[in-house]
């Protein structure tokens, strides 16, 4: 009964406030990918958040994260210093690639640990109906991609969100 007084409260302040409420977060999981850098295969898991439904043309946020599952063998990178950008590519109703401008990675990246990186962007949805989103690729776009697919590849779906 709390929770469900607190929901109320929650939404009509965010609607007092012009923010458009949606119901709850897209069936999302964590798919597991093996890409193709150019040190060679690389798997991650991928987990991609972003609301059930949305309304066409109404920016929300999309939350990517990526873990890799091998073990870190370069040397240790601080916290916030990766600093790369994502795409992720669109399927079902939806086409194209959106651009995530910032994965970084939240805390230290030790060698022998585990790298992850992860990052929020505001993505405006145009094609009405179920749009699947996957990782198509991310890293360093003018140095290298640490993680690719074949161009002609679609990425495992980790997101599924419904446009009105």
């Amino acid at each position: 009964m709390f929770r469900r007084k607190i929901a109320a409260v929650a939404i009509a302040v965010a609607t007092g406030f012009g923010l458009t409420v949606t119901a709850g977060t897209a069936a999302a999981g964590t798919v597991t990918q093996t890409c193709a850098p150019y040190s060679g295969p690389r798997t991650v898991n991928v987990t991609i958040t972003a609301p059930a439904t949305v309304t066409r043309g109404v920016p929300v946020p999309v939350f990517v994260k990526v873990d890799g599952v091998e073990p870190w063998a370069n040397s240790e990178l601080s916290a916030g210093s990766a600093r790369l950008v994502g795409f992720l590519r669109q399927g079902g109703a939806g086409t194209g690639e959106v651009k995530i401008d910032v994965l970084n990675n939240p805390a230290p990246i030790r060698t022998g640990g585990h790298f992850s990186v992860e990052g929020t962007q505001q993505v405006t949805f145009s094609a009405p109906g179920a749009v699947t989103l996957g990782l198509h690729r991310f890293g360093k776009p003018l140095t290298y991609w640490w993680c690719a697919l074949p161009s002609d590849q679609q990425p495992p779906v980790a997101a599924t969100v419904t446009v009105n």
